[in-house]
């Protein structure tokens, strides 16, 4: 089903709550590439996006739940745009290494924002593990996706599925270093195009 066709069988309550949810992730991802993670106040967020406070809080507990949320936003839209895009790589680890790099480049056009969104993901607080392991789950599949289509990122095998989760947790460590100015992005790229095929090319895909 189309994401037209989806919204128009939503309610007026439900469409409006989605909307309402659109608004405030915007407004916190905008405060985030301004400023980073200190600069996203939930006050501010909530004045932004024309909700009341505790509609926001109602949402999100706190900013490192909305952070997580803007991240999952940032995957969904990863993924939509690879799926219309033909894959490109003589077998999987460079077909994934190739999707990964440039999902880098993307994500590094904000780098406060990439920051921010990272460090809510790493967080220490025990309540944003659910949120942070579906963030997780979805970018394990967008590896798989890359790596060997669409039928086994629908139903991997258990190996394919832990060294797809291995490699886009060596990227995402990949990506910190790079935000923190310790490495490059041309040493991501290297790391990444060896670390892929070694993972990926001798897995089998599906039981």
């Amino acid at each position: 089903m189309s994401a037209h066709h989806a919204e128009q069988h939503l309610t007026a309550r439900e469409r409006n709550e989605r909307r309402r949810r659109e608004r405030i992730i915007r407004a916190a991802a905008a405060l985030a590439a301004r400023g980073g993670l200190e600069s996203v106040h939930m006050r501010d967020v909530a004045e932004r996006a024309d909700v009341a406070l505790a509609t926001l809080y109602r949402y999100y507990p706190s900013k490192t739940h909305l952070m997580v949320a803007v991240l999952a936003e940032e995957i969904a839209s990863l993924d939509a745009s690879i799926r219309r895009r033909p894959l490109l790589g003589d077998g999987p680890g460079e077909r994934a290494a190739g999707v990964l790099v440039r999902t880098a480049r993307w994500i590094l056009r904000e780098p406060e924002l990439a920051d921010a969104m990272l460090r809510a993901a790493n967080s220490a607080d025990a309540s944003v593990v659910d949120w942070r392991s579906a963030v997780q789950d979805r970018l394990t599949s967008v590896v798989l996706y890359s790596a060997y289509g669409p039928e086994t990122a629908e139903s991997p095998s258990d190996r394919a599925r832990l060294l797809a989760r291995a490699l886009h947790e060596v990227w995402t460590q990949e990506l910190v270093l790079l935000l923190h100015g310790s490495t490059t992005l041309e040493d991501l790229e290297r790391t990444i195009s060896e670390v892929a095929p070694r993972l990926l090319d001798d897995a089998p895909a599906q039981d």
